[in-house]
Parts: structure tokens; sequence; C-alpha cells
């Protein structure tokens, strides 16, 4: 009788390990792919180009014109013939009745950029400005003692490059900022992008936020903006926007071919809103980005709040702008927030508590950009079920963790967030400022954090399956990477010796939870 009970026992455990084998051997580039994958962690230069060449699906969080390398702007200001003010590496437009000789007018302090970098001490000059624009080589001064200053602190130094107040410049900064940037994600084998914007300022920015005049109640506040003209703004924003995106189209020069460079790369936009205004223009800004999703929804797919999250007035208003955010946004404009991007003695405790949980269950985002101060908030193990309940996707940025808050390794909280089964995925925030790329955002999890193969591809596919696409474009974007991940685990295991494929094969039999 016990002999029958073994042999019935080990017959099962036969049948149990064929069809395991069955399924794993269906499988054998991604388990080959994996096991080379984790044969490569101690060899960084070899992980870097493993994880250069796997598809990345999309970066879900990105300002545009923090994304572009400062490079890319000199050189776009020496095209422009904007100027240079030495006392703090800042570019300019060029003055209102600058001449021939002095183009940038009279103060010798400020020159035209073109002459600031040439010459003798042109590559000196050229160097400082390069650092002054990005995190590149920063040490604390006195002046700018923390990376968190020098991260912010470089957007008004560069911004002059990136249009101005007249709609016709900015655009054609979007436009070359966008291209540039799909060229790039093109080679980091990124497929999709959406790139934060600002496409709400000037003149009717201000003139619609002074309507709201002395209106409190949101009701009242989006009445007196609809009074003032809401809806024709916003239509002229969208028609704007419509010859934006052909303006990118003609730059790219695809003509169907996706193999041109940037020509494979889908992309949208996501309306950024200045949190650290006067409240009448966040709520004005609200008002119109949420509006301009509503009219536009195929170019503005949905909205955010931007600007540092631990100055006065964001802490000051941030319950009430969550407030706002649900009133405006509804349930049908899909946004996006920055919350937890703090940590603590940045501010005081008290603050550090509650701004997650607001963001997800007032304002009611479906994305968390940052979320490094999850381990500060009130109840946090609800907090991270509710989150997965409602399926809310934390958008993680670990270089500008480090870079701004200081946060690295074992402090930040992918961990935490993956093992509370929230949905993870990896985004570049500002890569001009960091001087990165989302493959370098891989690497970092890769090494600093031990994620393996599949949990990368796993976070691969939520960027597209949480993307702010709608479902149609979203299973082509899915159906897509799919394509590309089946391309890249075959030449990888046709890279792979027969015997190395074997012994993959052989250890993938006991399945891990990497």
């Amino acid at each position: 009788m016990r002999r029958r009970i073994w042999i019935a026992v080990l017959l099962v455990l036969a049948v149990a390990l064929l069809a395991r084998l069955a399924v794993v051997a269906g499988d054998l580039p991604a388990v080959a792919t994996a096991a080379q994958f984790e044969s490569l962690r101690a060899d960084h230069p070899r992980l870097r180009a493993f994880l250069h060449r796997m598809p990345k699906g999309g970066d879900l969080h990105t300002h545009l014109s923090g994304a572009v390398y400062a490079e890319r702007f000199v050189a776009w200001a020496v095209r422009d013939g904007l100027c240079l003010r030495r006392a703090d590496m800042a570019i300019l437009p060029r003055p209102e009745g600058g001449t021939t000789e002095q183009p940038c007018g009279p103060d010798p302090a400020i020159s035209p950029i073109a002459e600031a970098v040439s010459g003798g001490r042109g590559q000196t000059t050229y160097d400082l400005l390069i650092d002054a624009l990005s995190m590149r080589w920063f040490l604390p001064t006195p002046a700018v003692p923390s990376g968190h200053d020098q991260f912010f602190g470089t957007f008004a130094k560069f911004n002059a490059a990136t249009g101005g107040s007249d709609w016709e410049r900015t655009a054609q900064a979007i436009a070359e900022m966008t291209v540039d940037q799909l060229r790039l994600y093109d080679a980091d084998a990124v497929q999709y992008v959406e790139f934060m914007v600002t496409l709400f300022e000037g003149e009717d920015r201000r003139r619609l936020a002074q309507a709201i005049g002395s209106e409190s109640e949101p009701a009242a506040m989006l009445a007196a903006l609809e009074r003032a003209g809401l809806a024709e703004a916003v239509a002229t924003k969208a028609q704007q926007l419509t010859a934006l995106v052909a303006r990118i189209e003609a730059l790219l020069a695809c003509g169907g071919d996706r193999s041109k460079p940037g020509c494979g790369v889908t992309f949208r936009f996501i309306a950024q809103v200045n949190r650290n205004s006067a409240p009448a223009e966040v709520f004005a800004q609200t008002a119109h980005a949420a509006a301009l999703v509503r009219k536009a929804p195929g170019i503005v797919v949905g909205l955010n709040y931007v600007g540092p999250e631990d100055y006065r007035i964001s802490l000051r208003d941030y319950r009430t702008h969550m407030k706002w955010i649900a009133f405006l946004a509804g349930a049908d404009v899909p946004v996006a927030l920055h919350a937890g991007e703090l940590w603590l003695g940045l501010v005081p405790p008290g603050d550090l508590d509650f701004h997650i949980r607001e963001a997800v269950e007032t304002a009611g985002a479906r994305r968390i950009g940052h979320g490094t101060a999850v381990g500060f908030e009130h109840d946090m193990g609800s907090l991270l079920a509710e989150m997965r309940r409602r399926g809310v996707t934390i958008e993680i940025a670990l270089t500008s963790s480090d870079v701004i808050l200081g946060v690295r390794g074992q402090e930040h909280p992918i961990s935490t967030y993956l093992a509370a089964g929230v949905p993870v995925t990896l985004a570049t925030d500002d890569a001009g400022v960091s001087r990165i790329d989302l493959s370098n955002e891989y690497y970092r999890a890769a090494r600093d954090h031990g994620l393996g193969y599949r949990r990368l591809k796993a976070i691969a596919h939520t960027a597209l399956s949480h993307s702010f696409l709608a479902d149609g474009e979203k299973q082509r974007e899915l159906a897509r990477l799919d394509d590309a991940f089946t391309a890249f685990e075959r030449s990888i295991a046709d890279e792979q010796p027969a015997l190395s494929r074997f012994g993959a094969l052989i250890r993938a039999l006991v399945p891990t939870a990497r």
C-alpha cells in the first residue's frame, strides 16, 4: 500500500514537472533572456547595454522643457541670437531696442550668447553654462546649498530658449523640443511618451484669472471664467495644438516610415498647471486644462500640477487645489499629480502625512508622480491598499528623488509599492536637467533595488496599460510592445550558446519572484 502511494506521488510530481517544463520550454526566449539578465548583474556596463536595448514601453512622467539637454538649448539660443547674463548664467531674450552694435543692450554683463561661447575662453563659458542649466557636476555652495535648489533653479535660466509669451515662438520651441526628445526616445527603445507642457499663459490667462474677482466658490469661479470667454480660449488653443502637431510631423518627415529617427514613438501632451501661482490663476489654469482635454483628447490626454510641492503656496493651498481638481476634472478628465515629492526635514512633519491620500481620494488622481514620502502618510497600509484597489499607478523617478530629495537606495519606497501590489512605472521626470535617460532608471531599479527582468518587463507594460491613451490606441501600443519584446528576447536567446539556453531552461523549472 505504501509503495503504491509513493508511486502515485512520484507520478504526480513527474506530471507536474513535465507540465512546468512544457510551459517553460514554450517561452524559451524569455527564459534565456531573464537568465542572461541575471548573469549581468555584477557587470554594470553590460547590464546598461542590455537595458538600453530592452523595450521600455513608455515614459509617463516627463516635463518637456526639463527633458531637453542643456547643449540643445545653447545651440538654439546661439541660432536665435539670444543673450547670456554671466552673473547667473541665464539665457535671456534680446531686449527691445537692441542695436546692431549692442544687440543685448548696453549692460556689459549681458552679451550675445554666440559671442560668449566662442573665442579663446568660449569653452570655459560653455562648460559653466551647461553646468548652470543642469545637475552636471553640481556641488553645494552657500548660494545654492542643495540639489533641490539647483534643480528647480535651472528652469528660469533656460526659459527664454523655450519660447515666451508669444504663441508662435512657443509653438516653434515646443515642436523642436518634441522632435528632439522623440528621436532620443526612439534610440532608447521607448515607444510612447506623455510630455507635460504649459499650454495656457500670457494675456489670456491673466485676463481670465482677473475675471474671477472676489469669487471663492468653485461653481461661481467657473461661471465667471465662462462669462469671460473660457470656451473661446480653449477652442483657440485646440486649433493651435492641431497646427502644432502638424508642425511636429513636418519636422519629423516620417512619410509613414517608422524606422526614421523619432518616427517610432507615439506622443501625447499633458497640460501642466503651476501650483505656486495665485489662487485665481491656479483655478483658471485648471479649468482651461480640463476643458482642453475634453476638446482635444487626441492631443492633450490629461492634466497635472507642477512646481515644487514644498513651496509656501503649494503647501498652503494643497487641500484647496485637490478640491478644485475634483470639481473641474470630474470623472472624465484623466489626472496625474505630483504628490509626496517631499521628505522629512524639507517640510514640517504635518505637511508629510496627507498629500498622496488627498491626491488619490479627493482629487481622484489616476497616477501619482514620485510618491517618495509615502512612508510618512497617515495609515500608509490602508492608503496602499486603496491605491491597489483603484489601480492608481505610481510614477517612480529614481534619479530625480536622489538629486532633489537625497532619497536613494533602500530609503526609496519603490519596493514598498511593488510589495503592496500598486502598479509601478519608471520615469525620467526631467532627463535633461538630471543628465539621464529612461534606460538609466531601469538600470538603477535593477542595481539598487534588485528588480529582475520579469519585473522590469511588467513595468514596461504598466507604462502603456496605465497611460492616458484611449482604449483602442492603448491596445495597439501594447501589441507593439509585445512584438518588440518578442523580437528582443529572440535576439538575446540567439546570441546565447545552446548549453547556456539549456541551463536557463533547467533553472527556470524552479520559479522565483523576480
